[in-house]
């Protein structure tokens, strides 16, 4: 069974998150360590504007591919049809709801999660899956396939995740939280984290020295309350410092999913 002590460090270390850019930071990489995920997501869809938005840890540009492969395939998706479904809305894995020797051969999984890496699964739900709504984690691996204790600790996570990710929606920044006093320069930095580019990419842009991008970067990290390059983007984003259209396809990304809608 999932240590319960394991379980409180996570709540412990999220509980601090001040905005909801903060908290799916966190969360996205307590999860990766917690149940040795490969690449995990943190995704909010509305299936009646048929868009989504994803971001995912590690971010990189070749999983652009994945996510219109999944989008290409949702009704085909076996999350997708177990929560369309179920009343039940607690973490499962793909394996927990269609057998392995029929999901195997799928489109889904020979096209676009094996050769993402994805092949395992847990999707661990912030919101009962009502209306056209959904917000959530989702882990992955390759091989093997998540233990029972890996997904028992998400199933006692959950409770923690959803109080939390509602709360921060709900609160919004806390005040005075938009008062984040950026240099122009500092305003440049976070735009070109935002089209995913490296420090030695934006030395080159501005032109500045690498060392210097790195002082910039420590400034903008520190007043925007993170650590890296993916909590200053959604950071900035939740603060309007950003658009959605200034955001890297590498970093988050705003897709039109092209399933056909079929009657209930």
């Amino acid at each position: 069974m999932a240590a319960m002590g394991e379980v409180l460090d996570i709540v412990c270390a999220l509980a601090g998150s001040r905005t909801v850019g903060a908290f799916i930071d966190q969360a996205m990489e307590e999860l990766a360590s917690a149940v040795a995920g490969t690449l995990v997501s943190f995704n909010r869809m509305d299936l009646d504007s048929r868009t989504a938005s994803v971001a995912m840890r590690p971010y990189r540009a070749e999983h652009e591919t994945a996510i219109h492969g999944v989008a290409r395939l949702l009704e085909e998706h076996p999350f997708y049809r177990w929560y369309r479904t179920q009343p039940e809305w607690s973490p499962v894995r793909i394996s927990d709801v269609v057998p392995w020797r029929e999901f195997r051969d799928s489109r889904l999984l020979v096209e676009v999660l094996r050769p993402a890496g994805a092949c395992h699964s847990i999707l661990v739900m912030l919101a009962p899956p009502a209306a056209g709504e959904w917000a959530y984690f989702m882990v992955n691996r390759a091989d093997p396939d998540f233990t029972d204790d890996e997904l028992q600790l998400c199933v006692r996570l959950q409770p923690a995740l959803v109080a939390l990710y509602v709360r921060l929606a709900l609160e919004g920044e806390p005040p005075g939280s938009g008062l984040v006093a950026l240099t122009r320069r500092e305003r440049t930095v976070l735009g070109y984290l935002a089209d995913g580019l490296t420090a030695e990419a934006i030395a080159r842009r501005l032109p500045a020295s690498p060392a210097t991008v790195r002082k910039h970067l420590q400034n903008l990290y520190a007043k925007l309350g993170t650590s890296d390059r993916l909590g200053a983007v959604l950071r900035g984003r939740d603060l309007g410092l950003l658009q959605a259209e200034d955001l890297s396809r590498q970093v988050d990304w705003s897709i039109r999913l092209d399933w056909q809608r079929r009657d209930q």
